[in-house]
Parts: structure tokens; sequence; C-alpha cells
């Protein structure tokens, strides 16, 4: 109908001038100090790898209760780090040049999914507003401002998510990059699985996840297993850290800032969410930022960062509820 076309051109016009303004907001970032943030240890460790040195290894000198700034993740990101130096930017002011453009590139890509995702729908206007509080909200500016990768980690979720019943193989894939480069979809991954149709294909499925990871992460361990076990693992005994909120430090006023106790409350409440998310068949969306909404709640370290992780959940949601349907965490 003319009037319906007339009226999606104009989005789509509104939404090319949406990524020309998310470009300006974004140039300054070029020019912002990021020493000291994780990608500049990103780099230090991508640095360790291009020498021949495992980065993992350096975690046997602590005291896994204080953070020095170990390497955490699995190995992708510093992978991709010392490729970068392997290629020239040996100095980290060339790095976080090129680093820059290739996170920006994830950015731009996580927002026009998220319009596209409305537009696919029939609600342009719902798919401009959720791409126009990706690209201006305080949390989306925010990783960008300090060079973090979040947006490459959230699209490969969004996008596994997105082809979890049509192409398992891909979408298996595309969340173990997203856990490659962090592992915050752990949270919402046994809600998935335990939704496949039977065991056998759970099994399949999580099989198809865990191919990349394992990949990457085997010549480390075998490097060094303790070392890399520890550093992985770091995150979940290591002492109570906050970035903003000093004043809520959730449940560690109760059971102080380590042991078990600590952790115990949060295991609880995702062993009730994960069962609350199968038997409820809750709609994809809601459940990963519901996921990481309870991890904000419940998790002794809180990072400004973390907060970016649940809004293109919220938004996607935002898109099934106002079309009047949703998607069930399996069909």
């Amino acid at each position: 109908m003319p009037e319906e076309n007339k009226y999606r051109n104009i989005t789509l016009v509104a939404f090319f001038a949406i990524i020309i303004l998310a470009l300006y907001v974004r140039l300054p970032g070029f020019y912002m100090e990021t020493k000291g943030r994780d990608t500049y240890f990103a780099w230090t460790d991508g640095q360790r790898i291009a020498t021949g040195v495992n980065p993992y290894e350096r975690i046997m000198h602590g005291d896994m209760i204080h953070n020095e700034k170990y390497p955490t993740r699995l190995p992708l990101v510093y992978l991709i780090a010392a490729l970068f130096i392997k290629l020239g930017a040996k100095e980290f002011e060339s790095f976080i040049f090129f680093w820059r453009i290739f996170i920006l590139i994830f950015d731009l890509t996580l927002g026009t999914f998220l319009f596209n995702y409305g537009r696919e729908r029939g609600k342009d206007f719902v798919g401009l507003l959720a791409a126009f509080v990706w690209f201006f909200s305080r949390w989306g500016l925010y990783v960008w401002e300090i060079g973090n990768s979040e947006a490459f980690i959230i699209l490969m979720m969004v996008l596994s998510l997105y082809y979890w019943d049509r192409k398992p193989f891909l979408a298996g894939l595309l969340f173990g990059v997203s856990l490659s480069m962090k592992h915050f979809g752990v949270l919402f991954l046994p809600v998935l699985i335990c939704g496949s149709k039977d065991l056998r294909e759970g099994l399949r499925r999580l099989g198809y996840v865990l191919l990349i990871p394992a990949a990457i992460s085997l010549p480390f361990f075998v490097w060094h297993p303790e070392g890399f076990v520890k550093s992985i693992f770091f995150n979940v005994v290591r002492g109570v850290s906050s970035q903003l909120l000093e004043d809520s430090r959730s449940i560690a006023l109760l059971f102080g800032e380590t042991g078990i106790l600590l952790r115990l409350f949060e295991v609880v409440v995702y062993l009730l969410f994960w069962t609350a998310s199968v038997r409820g068949k809750w709609n994809r969306w809601l459940g990963a930022a519901l996921a990481f909404f309870i991890f904000l709640g419940f998790n002794p370290v809180l990072f400004t960062q973390y907060f970016s992780w649940m809004v293109p959940f919220i938004l996607l949601y935002m898109i099934d509820v106002s079309r009047g349907g949703e998607i069930a965490i399996y069909e």
C-alpha cells in the first residue's frame, strides 16, 4: 500500500540518519585514553602470546582473591590481539586504533540488526527505537568509549539465539564464539540446551557450542593446565569488587567479601531461573535479559560494562511484544 510504503521509507531514511549520528558521537572515542582498561590488558596478554609466552601462567603468583588483571577469559580475545600485533600494531596506540575500527563494525551491525528485526516484523518504528537506544544510551556508548569488545560478544550471542531453531550448527558456532571472547553466555546456555526436544538433541547442540571454545583453549590447557584452570575460574572465587554502587554490595553485606556462602546464593537463584525458564517456555530474548539482570543483582563483582549485556535482549523482547506475539525458548 502506498501509505505504508511511504511510512517504511521514512523510517529507513531516519535509520540512516541515526547511523551517521552514531558514527559522529563515536569519533571522540578514537582519542580517549584507554590504558589501564580491559582492552589494554588484553593487548599485553596478546603481546605475551605473540612472543611465545603463556599469559595464563601469571596467576600462579597470585592469591586467587585479588585481581592483578589476570587473563580470565578464554583465549580468543588474546589471540585476536596477538594477530593485530603480528600484523604490525606493536604499540598500544596503533593497536587501539585498529581495535576500535574492528569493534565499531560489530557495534553498528548490532544496531542494524535491531532495526531490521523490527522492520521484518512490520514494526519499523519500534526497530528504529531499539537501534536508537543501543547507539545512544550510556551503556552502549560506555563500552565503546573504553574500547571493550561487548558489541562483538553480544552480537554473536544475539545472532545465535536468532538462528537457534533454524540453523542449529551455525547458532552453536556463534554462541561458541561469544563464549570464547567472554563467557557470560553460560548464564543462559542451560536454558537453551534443556529446551531441546530430547537428550540426544541437547548433547548435539552443546557439542556445536563447545566446538570453537574447546579448539582454541586446548593448546593453552596443555601448555599449562593449572594456570589455565585457575585463570578461567578466578572470577568464581575472587573477592568482591565494584566500579559503581559501592554502597550496594548485595549479599556480601551478610557473608563478607569471600567464601562459598557468597556464591551459594547466586547458584541457587540461577537454578531457580533455569528451571522456571524451561518449564515456562519463556520468550528467548526475555530469558537472556533476565539471566544478565540476575547477574547484576547477585554477582559479587560489578562493573559498568555489565549493564550493556542485557540492553539488546530487552529491546528485542520489546519488538516481539509490540507485535502481539512471543518466541518460545524452544518450539
